[in-house]
């Protein structure tokens, strides 16, 4: 999650130097500093050539020269023979061959290191580790691969709170999960190669929030015609009951009977969309909505909260799990959120389908490992700090805070003004294409008609 490339050069030779914690590392850091000087020094008495006097300078500069050399790799042979301890600990090495430290830089966050690896080592060797990596920092860390290096991205800063500001998404599905260390926005759009997303953690962590903010970003950056919401809330409507009369929402489900109603008909709607793409010889709803620009299909999203409590259903997981494997070329995305995070819960199954996950505090380390695949996210701080695999990555972020009164202000001017104060148990649009047509009219006649 660095913004800053530690593969660039620094700009100045005192940009190596890290902030010290201790005696140890603040004699090694002098060491460095020494050597910087030293050499620094030694060129400016090459740039004078001769001093007063007529005073040669070129054995100043060997004595300046050899002393920051010495200095210098002084520091990096301690630095690295503690490192060296570290990875030859968690055997992160290949026969006697280990990662050696190129590079050490500040960032806005803490600072970035640099390893090259030995042949035969990979990210994941490192990531099995990250635990012991952390507790020997006595920090939070963040690994990755970035040609043929691995990157430590050692966390000395907290993340900042933020409460909720619109967010300008352009995308199909886009909307805004949260920001990073370098108070950089976190996005994330279901229509362009990852379609479906998970939010779990336990209560307290931010669930109710971040959803609310989600939704809340779609409500006042998407029109009807290019986007539609499903709402299924299983604790009777609410949570999501302030947003059942917003324009995008095109049914509403408190219970579980409603939602199977639902799904059903969303799986109906995926069958349909691929006859269409068949008949038109074409493979997606982007080639079909290139194809046909005034027969444009919308983007579908069904959110469920607590979906732990659909998790006896089995019709209704059946179809869940369907809708995930089949849904994604043609337009019909899935947001599925639960406190309850659990292997009986978040099967395999479901898992394999979902790609994007923003996994909160969690209780312990086997529901971490259960939502994100290691731990971690039980030493977050709760309130919506999470960690997010999104496009191959993990990012460490806070979501923005938002009250329901907040987002009941925000997104008023959304609201259907036919149902205003009506309060429906199930909200649903009819569109012109569920409407049949009738073939014969004598009933008309038996009625008294004319």
């Amino acid at each position: 999650m660095c913004e800053v490339s530690c593969m660039g050069r620094t700009k100045n030779m005192f940009d190596l130097i890290q902030g010290t914690t201790n005696e140890k590392d603040k004699f090694k850091n002098s060491l460095l500093t020494t050597g910087l000087s030293s050499i620094s020094l030694a060129f400016l008495f090459k740039a004078l050539g001769t001093l007063p006097l007529g005073v040669n300078t070129i054995p100043y500069q060997i004595a300046l020269m050899i002393g920051g050399a010495t200095s210098i790799g002084t520091h990096y042979y301690h630095t690295d023979k503690k490192w060296d301890t570290l990875f030859n600990n968690c055997n992160l090495k290949k026969g006697e061959m280990l990662p050696q430290l190129r590079e050490k830089k500040k960032t806005k966050y803490g600072y970035c290191l640099r390893f090259s690896l030995p042949l035969g080592l990979s990210e994941n060797d490192f990531q099995k580790n990250k635990k012991a990596i952390e507790q020997y920092l006595d920090r939070r860390v963040n690994i990755k691969y970035k040609h043929k290096n691995i990157i430590i991205e050692v966390i000395e800063k907290e993340l900042e709170s933020f409460d909720y500001e619109v967010v300008k998404c352009d995308g199909n599905i886009e909307f805004p999960v949260g920001y990073k260390y370098n108070n950089k926005i976190v996005k994330v759009d279901l229509s362009y190669g990852s379609p479906h997303m998970l939010i779990a953690g336990e209560t307290g962590s931010g669930k109710s929030t971040t959803l609310r903010g989600i939704l809340t970003n779609l409500m006042l950056t998407k029109n009807r015609s290019q986007l539609k919401l499903h709402l299924i809330d299983l604790k009777n409507g609410a949570e999501f009951n302030i947003f059942k009369n917003c324009k995008l929402v095109d049914s509403f489900s408190r219970n579980k009977t409603q939602s199977y109603k639902v799904l059903e008909k969303m799986s109906a709607e995926v069958y349909r969309r691929y006859d269409l793409f068949f008949q038109n010889n074409v493979v997606d709803i982007k080639e079909y909505n290139q194809k046909f620009k005034k027969k444009r299909l919308d983007y579908q999203v069904i959110i469920i909260d607590e979906f732990a409590d659909l998790s006896g259903e089995k019709d209704s997981i059946e179809i869940l799990i369907s809708l995930a494997q089949k849904a994604r070329a043609c337009g019909i995305h899935l947001i599925v959120a639960t406190q309850r995070p659990s292997a009986t819960i978040i099967t395999g199954d479901l898992k394999a389908n979902i790609p994007v996950v923003l996994g909160l505090k969690t209780m312990n380390e086997v529901n971490s490992r259960i939502i994100i695949d290691h731990s971690g996210l039980e030493s977050l701080k709760g309130k919506g700090h999470g960690i997010l695999r999104y496009n191959g990555q993990e990012i460490e972020l806070q979501s923005m805070y938002l009250g329901a009164q907040k987002a009941r202000n925000l997104i008023k001017h959304t609201y259907r003004k036919e149902n205003k104060g009506i309060d429906k148990n199930f909200v649903r649009t009819v569109n012109k294409r569920d409407i049949g047509e009738v073939e014969s009219f004598e009933f008309f006649s038996q009625l008294g008609g004319k």
